[in-house]
């Protein structure tokens, strides 16, 4: 196998196998969260999603999709949040970066079937050459069912990069609409709920696509099979999705391609709201497995026994609080016991740090105005205790401290506030300054990034938050935003601005852009270094 050699001190020298397929895409996700009704007229629908390559060549995508879901909160990572019918894809398309598109077969068919609650179908595209290391590439998905019947999905789609969600009432109708790359119809994109967290009725649609994507190619390097929550993405939702789709802290840091560590294409198996202690446990109505069966076919059927993978990232936890500190790290170990009772003791395992939620008096605008409850209490508290049981474990062969990266530089166990990210000033001023009138754009500095939430002072002492969902480059140094939050607020004129932390979902746990952009600047690549043996 050829070897990628190491000039001076750096990574260990990476063994390639590139007939092994690993993950090959940022952005993917597992379906869940909700179920969707199929409505008449728009019962045939489409997705049009957009992923980042690895950081070298690839061919031979091999991309599963699944018929079951999971659960998000609650009792998440359980694959119980099914459709009541069987997933009918209709036909799957690779779409390269230089326009052509390549179809993606079934056991060389088109059209494929996930049956509900348990299926896996397998989507295969060899590409007539290599697609280059850190391509753009997207995937358009064709599916349909009865009018009636429900169905799953597990992408908001993300405007700003070009994605798009159709549906109509037969199958020409649909394609003619991808075939024009016609606007996203809007039952299944509406402005209304964009960029939006919720339930069925009142957040962004989620529309189906691949469950995972993988592909031969691999260079050696170290590929993480990640046990995660939230913490891994959810801090963010569409519309402040970097270029390559990542959100979140861990997948953005994972994805920076530095220039001694590399690139790291993590397989995430976790979904918001996972317990460590519901993870690859479970059966019937609790079952959390399905996923670990998926990635187990690519090893046994695919792979020749070799795993998609080459170590663990540990990330679970936090949902498992507990007041009782062995407790509560115990839930966490176990999670990484059954892992290592399904591969082997003597896999590589890298434990993370758990960060708290706090509490605020000022809308997590100024560290003066942040608490913690002794639970959380990374200092003094439980979640200290539970840090360094983490961090003494023998389950880990090495360890991140992640607290310090998240932390406010001012202060250990405290998030980033808006404090620390002084824009300048609102120009002018929103609406008419009438407190009557609604209005959904501003006019900012254009060091404001899409999917911001801003902060600003819109009377004498008093702040409100505004989340960018859409901007325009005036060239002169401003922009024209587009803001998701409607209301009348009679803002002052060229009001203080600032970049919102923490802070967006009012739990007092997941970072805002600024906030997210801020733990990934600090974190330096070189922790990296923990993801070999």
């Amino acid at each position: 196998m050829p070897v990628v050699p190491v000039s001076g001190s750096g990574h260990p020298p990476w063994v390639a196998d590139p007939n092994r397929y690993m993950p090959a895409a940022t952005r993917v996700a597992w379906p869940g969260g909700f179920t969707q009704t199929y409505a008449a007229g728009l019962n045939y629908q489409a997705s049009e999603l957009y992923f980042g390559s690895p950081d070298y060549p690839t061919n031979s995508f091999l991309i599963p999709f699944v018929g079951f879901g999971l659960t998000q909160g609650n009792n998440a990572p359980q694959e119980t949040v099914n459709p009541n019918a069987d997933m009918l894809i209709d036909e799957v398309f690779f779409l390269h970066p230089d326009g052509n598109e390549y179809p993606v077969l079934f056991v060389g068919i088109a059209a494929a079937a996930a049956t509900a609650a348990t299926g896996i179908v397998w989507g295969e595209v060899t590409l007539p050459a290599d697609l280059p290391r850190r391509s753009i590439f997207g995937i358009r998905t064709v599916w349909h069912g009865t009018v009636g019947n429900t169905y799953i999905g597990g992408y908001r789609i993300q405007r700003h990069r070009g994605e798009k969600y159709w549906a109509a009432g037969d199958l020409a109708s649909v394609r003619a609409l991808a075939a024009a790359s016609a606007p996203s119809t809007p039952d299944r994109d509406p402005d209304s709920f964009y960029n939006t967290v919720g339930n069925v009725s009142n957040s962004q649609p989620l529309a189906y696509g691949p469950a995972m994507i993988f592909a031969k190619g691999w260079d050696g390097r170290p590929v993480p099979l990640v046990l995660s929550d939230s913490l891994i993405e959810r801090q963010e939702i569409a519309a402040s999705a970097d270029e390559r789709g990542n959100m979140g802290v861990w997948r953005r840091w994972f994805d920076v391609a530095d220039p001694v560590w590399g690139e790291t294409m993590p397989l995430i198996m976790g979904v918001p709201g996972a317990k460590s202690q519901l993870e690859l446990a479970g059966s019937g109505s609790t079952i959390a497995t399905l996923r670990w069966g998926l990635i187990d076919i690519v090893k046994n059927t695919y792979n020749g026994g070799l795993n998609p993978w080459t170590f663990v990232f540990d990330q679970s936890g936090r949902n498992d609080n507990n007041a009782t500190a062995s407790t509560w790290a115990n839930f966490k170990f176990g999670l990484v016991d059954r892992v290592k009772a399904r591969y082997g003791a003597g896999i590589h395992v890298v434990g993370v740090t758990i960060q708290p939620t706090v509490s605020t008096s000022t809308a997590y605008r100024t560290l003066a105005g942040l608490s913690v409850a002794t639970l959380w209490n990374a200092v003094s508290g439980t979640l200290k205790s539970v840090n360094d049981l983490i961090k003494a474990s023998s389950r880990y062969a090495r360890w991140i401290d992640f607290l310090p990266y998240w932390s406010d530089s001012r202060s250990l166990g405290f998030p980033p506030t808006a404090e620390l990210f002084p824009l300048g000033n609102v120009i002018g001023h929103p609406g008419n300054q009438d407190g009557v009138t609604t209005w959904n754009t501003m006019v900012l500095p254009d060091i404001v990034p899409n999917g911001a939430r801003i902060t600003f002072e819109y009377q004498p002492g008093l702040y409100t938050s505004r989340t960018v969902i859409a901007r325009t480059d005036n060239g002169d140094g401003t922009i024209t935003a587009t803001v998701k939050e409607v209301f009348a607020t009679n803002v002052q004129d060229n009001a203080a601005l600032f970049g919102a932390g923490l802070g967006s979902d009012g739990i007092g746990v997941h970072e805002d852009l600024y906030g997210i952009l801020y733990t990934v600047d600090r974190m330096p690549q070189t922790e990296k270094s923990k993801f070999y043996p």
